[in-house]
């Protein structure tokens, strides 16, 4: 089993055998952890978070499969083997542990996902049994799992998506039938990803370039109200604007150009909940200086103009 360990800025507000709630609070923000033991050694983890950063404390108990996912907003950390991780809205991330002590941040303070915790030892006896009802040998999806180097991420997927779509949406009362159809989809996915296929990592990336891929996010993020073109880019980084492109691709899933325009529309989304800024500011600051040309990019990526999605709650 994975445990949030509580403490000061960790508080467990309400505890079940089934169900279990914490909220989280410091100075950069609030956030609420919900945790349902489907099963013996099954765990599913909604995340809502809105805040910078946060310190998490997790317990682990024997050998573990976990799968998470992100519905939206981002998450990055390092984890026990100093490899930097980051989560992007639909990425689905496999782990062999919950790095305990670490240091999660996010980077448009927003993160909302779900974990789906496989404690291995405790949990296969029942799995056989669940699967078995539905004529699915759960030993051999095991087996061809197991092979998989972790950590594994898998970038967006129609497929990932249309997994996990339907949890973000359902009610509390009818949850825990519907995580056990899931878990079954889940399996049946990761079951025919290729151990041998050269899915794209991070960890491909040699420990030079992904200094300067690291940079190059950070240059990004930090002139989201400018334009800059793919040679000043390089330049700074002191990099080709061929293997630069390469290897942003390699390291976070996305083109330069593409990874841009979803952070600036990120960033905006949370820029419209403050009403002290005008929209035309919030255009301004994620790089459009005429507003409806903002509000027609906006739309396209929220289904909503900037002044509806601002009024919608």
């Amino acid at each position: 089993m994975v445990k949030p360990v509580p403490d000061r800025n960790l508080i467990q507000i309400q505890n079940t055998d089934f169900f279990s709630h914490f909220m989280l609070q410091n100075k950069t923000g609030t956030g609420h952890l919900l945790t349902y033991n489907v099963l013996p050694g099954l765990q599913v983890f909604y995340c809502n978070f809105h805040l910078k950063e946060f310190s998490f404390n997790f317990e682990n108990q024997g050998k573990s499969l976990i799968v998470m996912h992100c519905h939206n907003g981002s998450a990055e950390w390092v984890n026990s083997n100093s490899m930097s991780m980051s989560m992007e809205e639909n990425d689905l991330l496999l782990l062999d542990s919950m790095p305990a002590n670490k240091t999660y941040h996010f980077p448009v303070h927003c993160y909302h996902g779900i974990a789906v915790v496989f404690s291995m030892d405790r949990c296969k006896s029942e799995l056989v049994n669940m699967f078995k009802v539905v004529g699915v040998d759960f030993a051999a999806l095991i087996q061809k799992i197991q092979p998989l180097t972790l950590p594994l991420k898998l970038p967006s997927s129609e497929h990932v998506s249309h997994i996990f779509s339907e949890l973000y949406r359902l009610p509390k009362n009818i949850r825990l039938p519907y995580f056990k159809i899931k878990v079954l989809e889940l399996m049946l996915f990761l079951s025919r990803l290729d151990a041998e296929a050269n899915y794209e990592s991070a960890a491909l990336i040699p420990k030079a370039y992904k200094v300067k891929m690291e940079l190059l996010r950070e240059i990004l993020r930090e002139n989201t109200e400018e334009h800059l073109t793919l040679e000043q880019l390089s330049k700074q980084i002191e990099m080709s604007p061929t293997q630069m492109k390469k290897y942003f691709k390699l390291a976070y899933g996305d083109s330069i150009y593409s990874y841009v325009k979803t952070y600036r529309m990120k960033l905006a989304t949370q820029l419209l909940q403050d009403e002290k800024i005008s929209i035309a500011d919030v255009a301004g600051r994620v790089g459009y200086a005429n507003s409806s040309k903002f509000a027609q990019a906006f739309k396209e990526f929220t289904g909503l103009s900037p002044k509806e999605y601002r009024n919608k709650d």
